[in-house]
C-alpha cells in the first residue's frame, strides 16, 4: 500500500515443490553435517561457507528488527469461505494484494481472482511500533540446562550462555 503496488503470491501444492531455496537448505545441511557448533553465529559462518564460489548473504537478526502488525490488521482472516464445506485457508492457491488494501484469492491456477469475502477494516500504514522491546527471556529451567552443558562446550564460549536473558 505504501508503494501504491500490486503482489501476487501463489501457494504451492503440497507434494509438487521444489524451490531454489531448496538447494540452498542442502548445501547447508551439508556443511553442518559432522561439525560441533556451540554458538548461533556459527551457523551464519556455515552457511557462508555452504556455497564456494559465490557465498551465500547472510544477516543478523535481533529483537529489534521485527515489528508488530498485529494493530494494523486489515483482515482477521483470508479464509474464503465462511461456514462448514466452504473453502478454507489451505485451499488457496493465490493471493493477489492490491494496492487499496484489497486482498483477492483463487482456488485453482486456472480461476479468476476473486474478492475475499470478508471487509477490510481501514488501517493505517504509518510507521508500525517494535514487536520488542528488549531480548526475549529465556525459561530459568532452560538456561539451567543450558549451564549444564557447558561442561561440553569451549568455554569461550559460556559468556554467550551466561548472558542470556532469563526469568
Amino acid at each position: 500500500m505504501e508503494y501504491n503496488i500490486q503482489i501476487e503470491q501463489k501457494i504451492l501444492e503440497k507434494g509438487h515443490t521444489q524451490m531454489e531455496v531448496d538447494s540452498c537448505h542442502s548445501a547447508i545441511e551439508c556443511q553442518i553435517k559432522h561439525r560441533d557448533i556451540y554458538l548461533p553465529s556459527q551457523y551464519a559462518s556455515i552457511s557462508k561457507e555452504a556455497r564456494s564460489m559465490k557465498p551465500y548473504n547472510v544477516h543478523f537478526l535481533n529483537y529489534d528488527f521485527f515489528f508488530d502488525f498485529s494493530k494494523s490488521l486489515m483482515y482477521d482472516s483470508i479464509r474464503p469461505g465462511r461456514v462448514a464445506n466452504d473453502p478454507v485457508v489451505t485451499d488457496i492457491r493465490a493471493l493477489l494484494y492490491e494496492p487499496e488494501g484489497l486482498i483477492k484469492y483463487k482456488l485453482s491456477y486456472n480461476d479468476d481472482y476473486v474478492l475475499l469475502p470478508k471487509r477490510p477494516k481501514p488501517r493505517s500504514i504509518l510507521p508500525k511500533p517494535k514487536l520488542y522491546q528488549s531480548r526475549i527471556p529465556i525459561s530459568q529451567i532452560k538456561w539451567n540446562h543450558l549451564q549444564e552443558l557447558k561442561r561440553v562446550i569451549p568455554s569461550d564460549c559460556h559468556s554467550f550462555y551466561d548472558g542470556l536473558p532469563h526469568k
